[in-house]
């Protein structure tokens, strides 16, 4: 029985891969972070930095989204993925200086330079 069972999943693995032209198609790396608000993962992209004083941190991607806190000009952000519809972009990410620092939330892409 578990023979049997065994030659038909690798029977339908075959089919399935031959289906696809011999492709494999394969899971996002465990490093990459998304979010289901995103509608655009991206990697990682390290070296941002807010680029003026009092930019609100956010629980969403709208300022409808209550405030994580306030980054100050300078701080520096890392964004894994984009909410780019409706406009304006939002960043989501991690604060990697400051104040926040190590805290996950979003940022309006107009605020964010590199």
């Amino acid at each position: 029985m578990r023979q049997g069972l065994l030659r038909n999943g690798i029977a339908t693995a075959v089919a399935t891969v031959a289906l696809f032209g011999g492709a494999v198609i394969t899971a996002p790396s465990a490093g990459a972070v998304t979010h289901p608000k995103c509608n655009l993962d991206e990697p990682d992209h390290a070296g941002y930095k807010i680029k003026t004083n009092n930019v609100n941190l956010r629980k969403g991607p709208g300022t409808s989204y209550g405030s994580l806190g306030q980054l100050a000009k300078g701080t520096k952000f890392t964004y894994y993925c984009t909410k780019t519809y409706p406009t304006p972009v939002w960043f989501y990410g991690k604060v990697t200086s400051g104040a926040h620092k190590g805290v996950k939330g979003w940022v309006r892409g107009d605020y964010v330079t590199m």
